[in-house]
């Protein structure tokens, strides 16, 4: 999620007054903690904000399928079987 988190980094210091910083920084910390959101505030996003959200979001999604498939291989093994310990 790096990229989208950089890039969001880089709006909000452009733009620390905005409303659409305010929701991007909460989308991030939505997304870190398992909270939950209120997408509707992304409707009301302009073009710029909406697409990093989009961004944030298909990053998000990637790395939790990837983190669930890796987590997945290691519990079919079996025990002993891992030398990642």
């Amino acid at each position: 999620m790096s990229n989208a988190v950089k890039n969001i980094a880089k709006f909000i210091r452009r733009n620390p007054d905005d409303k659409a910083s305010s929701d991007l920084r909460d989308l991030c910390m939505a997304l870190e903690s398992a909270a939950s959101f209120d997408l509707g505030c992304l409707y009301n996003l302009d073009k710029k904000p909406f697409e990093l959200a989009m961004d944030l979001l298909a990053e998000w999604r990637f790395d939790r399928h990837v983190f669930e498939r890796r987590l997945q291989k290691y519990l079919d093994e079996p025990d002993g079987a891992s030398a990642e310990d």
